[in-house]
């Protein structure tokens, strides 16, 4: 397996992989990555998320992103749920508060 190049965008001036072999431009790229969290949030609609879907079935640099944002989440769902009930009562108590909700 031959390691990535790591690279700072002329333009951005962030550190990323330089992916030759992509279909698309650093520029599509990085849009589409910074839509993630939106698309994993299941908030992007029509064309925007259609767009996504594209780029991560086309590409494998933006593939690579979304599956490692994909595990993460999954990563820190987990580790809240081996939260003890204290602490999950704690954070309940502080967003009620914050929020204005009424306990349950």
């Amino acid at each position: 397996m031959r390691p990535l190049m790591v690279m700072t965008s002329r333009k951005t001036k962030r550190v990323g992989v330089y992916r030759p072999d992509s279909p698309y431009s650093e520029q599509e790229c990085e849009e589409i990555i910074q839509k993630l969290e939106l698309f994993l949030d299941g908030q992007l609609q029509g064309k925007a998320r259609e767009e996504v879907e594209q780029l991560i079935s086309q590409c494998e640099y933006c593939a690579e992103q979304y599956n490692f944002e994909k595990r993460l989440r999954a990563m820190l769902s987990r580790s809240w749920k081996a939260f003890s009930a204290e602490a999950q009562e704690i954070v309940a108590r502080v967003r009620r508060r914050i929020w204005g909700d009424s306990p349950q």
